[in-house]
């Protein structure tokens, strides 16, 4: 799941810049949320995926929230 996971953050981190795939990387940062729930992994401690996320607003004038991504049940 670990490598998944990385495979998940380079996959972002390639369509950051393309507007029109904005589903694809919303998607892809609930997946990223979803396996850190999966390991045990409290989402709101995920440091880079909090950074990624700054980057994404920045880079796409978004208000996206790690709170977003946040998973419980």
């Amino acid at each position: 799941m670990r490598h998944r996971k990385d495979e998940l953050y380079k996959l972002v981190n390639e369509i950051m810049n393309q507007h029109d795939l904005e589903t694809l990387m919303i998607a892809t940062l609930s997946k990223i949320a979803f396996i850190d729930y999966m390991l045990g992994l409290d989402v709101m401690e995920n440091k880079r995926l909090e950074s990624m996320i700054n980057v994404i607003n920045m880079n796409r004038k978004t208000n996206h929230q790690l709170t977003d991504f946040y998973i419980r049940f």
